[in-house]
């Protein structure tokens, strides 16, 4: 307390004698930073374990919050969790958040989880959708579109949907950010398509057109685009080749793909599906043979592809808390399931497995060429995308902020308190 004092004094009189630009004011600067993040995870840490105190406080506005308001909500979190540790108390204030949702028009159903964090409620039939091409029916998510804060675009990962960033899109849409979400071709309410060559250009190039078609970002007022595991992958294309000129800034969430030197296309490491199956240009060829063998070769294929696909279907739970380091909650788990419902799923899981396969683009090519900022939000506790591969990515681009959070490979869901004001400090460091 004393050292704080000290150099909270200190940094005050630096601050009355415009001494701002001095080596020890510098300092004393980053200390202080240092320690408001520290209590900022202090309060969402004990706001995420505790059943009766909601973390999501953010005040509804029109404008864009700036890093004094935001400040300024925390100190009102600390001082509200701080005084009121009585159920009845908690119930009324989640009743407000909830209640407040009501001056942003577009918010989407909203419901308190079972630590009272908000976050959209699961429809069964989905929430909007858009013409891909003029031809497939494509599902999203948004909030805050009247809203005058930064765009921010959402890329969903393998096997997931729009629903993954339920946590986000409430939390960011008030505080003024108008928010997308998308289910890219093949996943979760949108088109199966399963007649499509799928590759990791193509999810790419659906990013692209989603943020200039619906996300509505220009040249003069750009979008700021997040993806999980592939869904990074997606956004990292998007932002250096797809669409650079719209892009303010780009956050990777645990990123898939081989950012090693001289790394070949696709993916790190071949799924099981992708094993079994083979690659496109096998499966191509075999059905361009006619034969009987290469009939045999594909229908194999196909086999293979299902037998895995009702395998994991029926594994979902399992899979997810491998990877989670908090407990699966069922609406995740029925959100995932209710897609593989669809008459076309397992045709497509088969065409999925064989995108690695198709992807020509490098992920370390598209990396070099990335001009926007650059955010690392890693669930530090991830087996998949362990912080080795975040290490990578530094070294290639040294300037990214790197925000290490407690969790597993999909931070944004697993603890959504850290993440979103990780997320929103860094916003506001670009814009």
């Amino acid at each position: 307390k004393n050292d704080k004092n000290d150099w909270q004094k200190r940094l005050d009189e630096a601050e009355r004698k415009d001494t701002t630009s001095s080596p020890e004011f510098s300092s004393l600067s980053l200390r202080r930073e240092q320690r408001q993040r520290e209590e900022t995870k202090m309060i969402a840490t004990s706001s995420r374990s505790s059943s009766a105190v909601s973390t999501n406080t953010s005040r509804s506005s029109s404008k864009f919050v700036t890093s004094k308001k935001t400040s300024n909500t925390l100190r009102r979190t600390r001082n509200r969790h701080n005084n009121s540790n009585v159920c009845s108390s908690s119930m009324s204030s989640s009743e407000e958040q909830l209640l407040e949702s009501e001056s942003i028009s577009d918010m989407p159903p909203l419901e308190l989880d079972d630590v009272g964090i908000e976050r959209i409620k699961l429809q069964k039939d989905g929430w909007e959708t858009y013409k891909y091409q003029n031809e497939f029916d494509c599902n999203y998510i948004s909030a805050g579109k009247e809203n005058t804060g930064p765009i921010v675009v959402l890329v969903h990962g393998f096997g997931a949907h729009s629903y993954h960033w339920r946590y986000q899109i409430p939390y960011l849409a008030k505080k003024g950010y108008r928010v997308y979400a998308l289910c890219m071709l093949g996943y979760g309410w949108s088109s199966k398509a399963s007649q499509e060559k799928y590759c990791m250009e193509y999810w790419g190039e659906q990013v692209s057109d989603f943020v200039r078609t619906i996300a509505k970002a220009t040249e003069t007022d750009k979008a700021f685009i997040a993806g999980n595991s592939i869904g990074a992958l997606a956004a990292l294309y998007a932002a250096s080749k797809g669409a650079p000129e719209r892009t303010k800034g780009l956050c990777l969430v645990n990123s898939a793909g081989n950012f090693e030197p001289n790394a070949a296309p696709g993916p790190e490491k071949k799924t099981m599906a992708q094993k079994a199956v083979g690659t496109a240009q096998d499966m191509e060829e075999a059905e361009e043979n006619n034969t009987l063998q290469g009939k045999l070769r594909v229908a194999f294929g196909k086999l293979a592809a299902y037998g895995i696909f009702y395998f994991t279907k029926i594994r979902i739970k399992t899979i997810l808390n491998q990877v989670y380091d908090n407990d699966v909650d069922e609406d995740l788990v029925r959100s995932i399931a209710m897609a593989a419902e669809d008459p076309e799923a397992r045709e497509t899981f088969y065409a999925i497995s064989l995108a690695g396969s198709r992807t020509q683009v490098k992920p370390r090519d598209l990396l070099e060429n990335l001009n926007a900022p650059l955010m690392l939000l890693w669930g530090e506790n991830d087996p998949w995308m362990t912080p080795t591969k975040a290490e990578r990515i530094m070294e290639i681009k040294p300037s990214a902020t790197y925000s290490p959070v407690p969790a597993g490979h999909c931070p944004q869901d697993d603890n959504p308190a850290d993440s979103n004001i990780a997320f929103v400090e860094w916003v506001e460091t670009v814009a």
